[in-house]
């Protein structure tokens, strides 16, 4: 079986946080975990990426985390988020709002600027339908819990030549817990503790990468002999974002 994986960065990121204490892995680790003995032709991940005007320290920190992955030839997707103004709650004792209902409470809230991905999972949709009509994809594997995907194993089948390939979801599943069943996908598989231990990243991006860390960890992984590779897309290209998604236009 020839594989290609796309990972929804920012849900598979969340989603380990909560279940493992710690959110980020490298894509090529997660990749090859989730293949198995299968021959993995690509990565894509796809994600926001904070707005440099807005949040310039954590729009370092991904930029980096994003030129590593590229540099392992994931092919990294990033669009800008969108920004809004809303109240955040402050108070943590306000209680259970089904014990409340009908109540006026007073709160402390705070104004702040909000960041939110738009379009993510439409990009990374259209994405993996766009790989399969290369024809070097038998088995699909969309990384994410995000029901909006349950669309693409009938959208894939609908391509000439992809009638039956294989579209499985891979999905965070906490210690004592097991993979929930989607009809949508012919199989549901776990990013559980193991696979994620061994996809783990813990590189520091809120500062520069010692480039021989960098040197050390590509030779450790033999990323530079994988053959994964993007034929149509140049390399100087790879995790780069299109200008009218700077200036916020899906």
């Amino acid at each position: 079986m020839r594989v290609g994986v796309f990972i929804d960065g920012q849900n598979i990121t969340i989603g380990a946080r909560y279940a493992f204490g710690h959110g980020n892995m490298h894509p090529l680790l997660l990749g090859r975990a989730l293949a198995g003995d299968d021959e993995l032709i690509e990565i894509r991940y796809a994600t926001g990426i904070p707005d440099p005007d807005v949040d310039e320290a954590r729009h370092a920190a991904e930029r980096r985390r994003h030129e590593l992955m590229v540099a392992t030839d994931v092919v990294v997707l990033e669009k800008t988020l969108r920004y809004r103004w809303e109240w955040d709650i402050r108070d943590r004792d306000l209680g259970d709002p089904r014990d409340h209902r009908g109540e006026t409470r007073t709160a402390k809230v705070k104004s702040r600027r909000r960041g939110e991905e738009k379009g993510i999972d439409v990009w990374l949709a259209l994405d993996a339908l766009t790989m399969c009509t290369r024809r070097d994809i038998d088995r699909v594997i969309i990384a994410s819990a995000d029901t909006d995907l349950d669309m693409v194993p009938a959208h894939v089948r609908m391509i000439e030549g992809h009638e039956h390939t294989e579209v499985v979801q891979a999905s965070i599943v906490g210690d004592g817990r097991t993979p929930r069943r989607n009809a949508a996908y012919d199989e549901v598989v776990a990013i559980d503790r193991t696979v994620f231990d061994v996809a783990r990243d813990d590189f520091d991006y809120d500062h520069d990468l010692d480039e021989g860390d960098i040197a050390r960890f590509i030779s450790s992984i033999d990323a530079d002999h994988d053959g994964i590779r993007d034929p149509s897309t140049p390399r100087s290209r790879q995790g780069s974002r299109q200008g009218e998604e700077r200036n916020g236009n899906s």
